[in-house]
């Protein structure tokens, strides 16, 4: 007997990957900003330094350089975020986060927490914190780097 395809993880976590993607975006319209744009704002706002470069933000967001590079020329464009020499690698440019671009992100992670939310309301907390151990789980297996710590500390 033939394998159910819909039963398939892959094909289980893309549909509701998508699904909460689209959920995400539209979120994200309220605030005339995309996915990448918000990932490089998330980054911004949580890293120490609170400065890094294009590639690096690329790098973690999962996208090529020059989508990144088109993502922080719109928040430059809004006062949301500067450029800046890096102190050590003239060559460099590194990007920082401003007082706007915060108060944006603040704005847009509670309102992508409730799009969250929607998604995981129907998983008690036992659940959720499986869940969210299993993908850390697969981000380390397939050797995707944990940018962000985890609540509960579960890091690389």
């Amino acid at each position: 007997m033939a394998e159910n395809f819909e039963e398939r993880l892959t094909y289980l976590m893309r549909r509701v990957s998508t699904a909460l993607a689209q959920d995400v975006d539209r979120v994200l319209r309220d605030f005339a900003i995309t996915h990448a744009q918000y990932g490089a704002l998330a980054q911004l706002g949580l890293v120490d330094p609170e400065a890094l470069s294009a590639a690096t933000m690329a790098d973690r967001n999962g996208i090529t350089a020059q989508s990144m590079s088109s993502a922080i020329a719109g928040l430059l464009d809004r006062g949301l975020v500067r450029r800046e020499p890096h102190p050590t690698h003239g060559r460099i440019l590194q990007v920082r986060i401003t007082p706007k671009g915060a108060e944006l992100l603040d704005r847009a992670h509670v309102a992508t927490g409730k799009a969250e939310n929607r998604s995981l309301a129907f998983l008690d907390e036992q659940q959720k914190h499986a869940l969210g151990s299993s993908l850390r789980a697969m981000m380390r297996a397939m050797g995707l780097y944990l940018y962000f710590p985890a609540a509960d500390g579960d890091r690389p």
